[in-house]
C-alpha cells in the first residue's frame, strides 16, 4: 500500500511550510539507551544458528570454522577473532576507504557482486531463494553484449554466461537457472558497453508464505579497504559477511569491529583468508559472541582487492529464515557531507523512559574509519517541502567507532511519511540508513531496506531494478524519492524501459530543499506491462539525488534502489 502520492507530498510539505511547521520534539540521550545497530530497541529472543564458528572475549582467541552462508552450505577456512586493549587495523594509522576508478563514458561494464544464494527450502530448511540480476542497456541503438561470471562457493570451477540485450531493455537474469539451486554464488557481470545493474534475492519459507528480500547495487572495481556502518550482531539479528576476491593471488583479510561506544578500546579484530577467483562467508555474529560490543560497524582491509557485502536477517525466524533481510555493499568514498533522500517515520510514544519508537522506524548509523582523528557530526532533517524538522542532533565519533541517530525520537510523537537528511562532518565519515516498515526489526514480520548515504547529487542518473512486479510474481507499489539539495527547484526528465524496447517518459519537478515522490506503477502503465523496469533520469538545471523503493501488495518485502550517476 502506497503511503503517498508524490502531488500529495508536495501540498501537505507546501502547508506544513506555510503555517510555520509542526512542533516536534527533540530528544537528544535515548540513543544510547537501545541496544541501537540495526536500529533496534531491544533484542530479546535467542537465536540458533547452524555455525559452528566461535569467537571469544580473551585477547588471542582462535577458532576453526565452518562458515555458514546465508543458508546452511558451507565454507572453510581458519579466521582468528581478536579482542585487545586498543584497536588495531593494518595500516596502523587510518582505515581510509581506496577509491575505485570510474570508467570513461561509453566505456567497458564490469560489476561486482559478492553475495548470492539459490537455495531451497526444502534443502536448508530455511527458506527458498529467488536471485536474479537485473541488467539495463539504456543504449538508443546498440545491443549489448553481457558476458556473467558466477563463482561459486566450494568450487574452483567458474559458470559463465552470455546474453544479449537489446537498446532500450531491462534483462532479468535467472541465476538460479545458471546455475542450479543451492548453490552459494557470487557474479562479475562484464559488458562490451556500459549497462547499469541490481541484484534482486527474493525469498519464501518452507510452508510457502512470503519472506523479505533483498536489492543491492554492484560496486564496479575490487579494493582494499571498505567500510560499513550499520551491523549488529544480538539475538534478534543474525548478520554475515560474504567476501568475494577475484584477483589470482589469495587474499589476507582484517576486520575491525568498529564499537557503538566513546572510544574504540577493547575492539575486536578478525582475521581470515579468501582463496584467488573464489568467496567466502563469514558469520559475524557467532565470531562475535562474548563481545560487549553487540552494535558495531566493520572497518575492512585487505592485502588484495576484494569485494564485500553485509548480509543481515531479522525478525522472526531463525538463521536466513528469519523474516527480515538486507543486503548492502561495502563502501569506500569517506565524506564530510552526506545525504539521504528518503526516511519514513511512524512516530514514537512517551514512555517512563522516553520515547519509543512505533510505525515505520528510521536509524541512521554513522562511522568514523579514521583511527587517529575524531569526527563531529551534525545530523537534519527536512520534509517534502525543505523545512527543517526539529532540531539537528550532533554526534562525535571516536576514531574507529560508531554511532547511531534514531530518526523517531529526533523527530518525535508526530509521524513524518517520508523526509530527507542531511549530515555535515568534521572529517570524513561513512553513513547508512535501516529503514524498517509498519514496526520493529527485532521481532514481528517487518521488512526493511538498507542504503547508504550519497556524498554527491548528480544531473544523470540510472536505477536498473523498478520492478512492478517480481521475479516470483507478486505485485510490487514502486516509487522514486527525488530530493534536491539545492535553493532552485529542479526539472528531472525520466525515461522508464521495460522488457521489450517500448519506453514510457515523464518530468518532474522537485522543489527547493524538498522531495518529490514518483508513482513509477502510475507512469510506466501507458507502455511498459507489469515486470522489469529501469530508469533514466535528467535534470535540465541543477541536480539532485534518487532512491527508489519498493513494497510488495501484501507489505511483506520491501526491495530498494539507489540511482546510479552516469558514467
Amino acid at each position: 500500500m502506497r503511503n503517498i502520492t508524490g502531488r500529495l507530498l508536495l501540498l501537505v510539505g507546501l502547508i506544513v511550510a506555510l503555517t510555520g511547521g509542526l512542533a516536534f520534539g527533540v530528544t537528544h540521550g535515548l540513543a544510547t539507551s537501545h541496544a541501537l545497530a540495526a536500529g533496534a530497541q531491544s533484542r530479546a529472543a535467542a537465536v540458533t544458528d547452524t555455525s559452528t564458528a566461535t569467537a571469544t572475549a580473551t585477547t588471542t582467541a582462535t577458532s576453526t570454522t565452518t562458515a555458514t552462508s546465508t543458508a546452511t552450505a558451507t565454507a572453510t577456512h581458519t579466521p582468528t577473532a581478536t579482542a585487545t586493549s586498543t584497536a588495531t587495523i593494518v595500516p596502523t594509522t587510518t582505515v581510509t576507504p581506496t577509491s575505485t576508478s570510474t570508467p570513461a563514458p561509453g566505456s567497458p561494464t564490469t560489476d561486482y557482486f559478492a553475495e548470492g544464494y539459490t537455495g531451497l527450502a526444502a534443502t536448508n530448511g530455511r527458506a527458498t531463494f529467488v536471485e536474479v540480476l537485473n541488467i539495463l542497456n539504456p543504449s538508443q541503438n546498440n545491443p549489448a553484449t553481457v558476458t556473467i561470471t558466477y563463482y561459486i562457493q566450494g568450487s574452483a570451477t567458474p559458470v559463465t554466461v552470455t546474453r544479449t540485450i537489446n537498446a532500450k531493455t531491462v534483462l532479468r537474469e535467472s541465476v538460479n537457472t545458471d546455475v542450479g539451486n543451492d548453490k552459494i554464488v557470487a557474479a562479475i557481470v562484464r559488458s562490451n558497453q556500459r549497462v547499469y545493474s541490481t541484484r534482486t534475492m527474493t525469498r519464501v519459507s518452507p510452508t510457502g508464505g512470503r519472506l523479505d528480500g533483498s536489492a543491492t547495487l554492484p560496486v564496479t572495481a575490487p579494493g582494499t579497504s571498505w567500510g560499513f556502518p550499520e551491523g549488529y550482531t544480538g539475538v534478534t539479528f543474525q548478520q554475515y559477511l560474504t567476501v568475494l576476491n577475484p584477483s589470482a593471488t589469495q587474499a589476507n583479510v582484517h576486520i575491525l569491529l568498529a564499537p557503538q561506544a566513546a572510544t574504540d578500546a577493547g575492539a575486536r579484530t578478525l582475521n581470515f583468508t579468501v582463496p584467488a577467483l573464489s568467496r567466502v562467508t563469514e558469520n559475524i555474529r557467532v565470531l562475535n559472541q562474548g563481545n560487549n560490543a553487540q552494535s558495531v560497524g566493520m572497518l575492512i582491509t585487505s592485502d588484495q582487492p576484494i569485494v564485500p557485502e553485509r548480509v543481515l536477517y531479522f525478525g522472526n525466524g531463525a538463521g536466513s529464515g528469519k523474516f527480515g533481510s538486507t543486503v548492502s555493499r561495502g563502501i569506500n568514498t569517506p565524506s564530510t557531507t552526506l545525504s539521504f533522500a528518503y526516511g519514513s517515520s511512524g512516530g514514537a510514544t512517551n514512555t517512563a523512559t522516553g520515547l519509543n519508537s512505533v510505525g515505520n522506524q528510521d536509524f541512521i548509523t554513522l562511522l568514523n574509519p579514521s583511527l587517529t582523528t575524531a569526527s563531529t557530526v551534525a545530523v537534519s532533517f527536512y520534509n517534502v517541502a525543505g523545512q527543517q524538522l526539529g532540531q539537528t542532533v550532533s554526534k562525535t565519533l571516536a576514531p574507529g567507532t560508531r554511532q547511531t541517530v534514531i530518526a523517531n525520537t529526533v523527530l518525535g510523537t508526530s509521524a513524518v511519511n517520508v523526509f530527507s537528511v542531511r549530515l555535515n562532518a568534521t572529517s570524513p565519515i561513512e553513513a547508512e540508513a535501516a529503514q524498517y516498515f509498519h514496526g520493529s526489526p527485532n521481532i514481528g514480520d517487518h521488512p526493511g531496506v538498507d542504503y547508504p548515504g550519497q556524498f554527491s547529487a548528480t544531473t544523470h542518473a540510472f536505477l536498473s531494478d523498478l520492478a512492478t512486479k517480481s521475479a516470483d510474481g507478486a505485485i510490487v507499489n514502486r516509487d522514486i524519492y527525488l530530493y534536491n539539495p539545492g535553493a532552485v527547484a529542479v526539472s528531472v526528465a525520466a525515461t522508464y524501459f521495460g522488457t521489450s524496447g517500448n519506453t514510457d517518459t515523464a518530468t518532474y519537478t522537485i522543489p527547493a530543499g524538498g522531495v518529490f515522490d514518483v508513482d513509477v506503477d502510475s507512469d510506466t502503465q501507458t507502455s511498459i506491462p507489469p515486470g522489469a523496469v529501469g530508469a533514466e533520469l535528467t535534470a535540465s538545471s541543477g541536480s539532485f539525488i534518487a532512491f527508489g523503493l519498493g513494497l510488495t501488495n501484501d507489505n511483506l518485502s520491501a526491495l530498494e534502489d539507489v540511482g546510479i550517476p552516469a558514467y
